[in-house]
């Protein structure tokens, strides 16, 4: 097996999720307004949120019922929804998973 067929550990997964954070964590620092104004921030939005969404379908399920909380099949239809459906995007929901569900997220990995 090549190293690229090799999974890749679960604390290397979660360094991805955590990265992902810290970028939306900048986009919500710019603030509302510019989120409605700059058309660059809301593609960079979509991104994080299929960066999350791809790493979370790769955490090992032990990880995942480990963080019960954590609603995974939402995380991972999101990166669906900005990915290949990208037309019904309701940029306000994005900004709010942005600004709230995505910290959420990060404390309960970090947890």
């Amino acid at each position: 097996m090549s190293r690229q067929d090799q999974p890749r550990p679960a604390d290397k997964i979660a360094g991805d999720l955590l990265d992902a954070a810290d970028a939306a964590a900048e986009i919500v620092a710019r603030g509302k307004g510019a989120w409605q104004q700059d058309r660059l921030l809301r593609p960079a939005g979509e991104a994080v949120i299929s960066r999350i969404g791809d790493a979370a379908a790769k955490l090992p399920e032990q990880v995942q019922a480990a963080m019960p909380t954590v609603p995974w099949d939402d995380i991972r239809a999101n990166r669906v929804l900005v990915a290949h459906i990208y037309h019904r995007i309701d940029y306000e929901i994005l900004w709010e998973t942005l600004a709230r569900d995505v910290p959420s997220l990060a404390s309960e990995i970090e947890a």
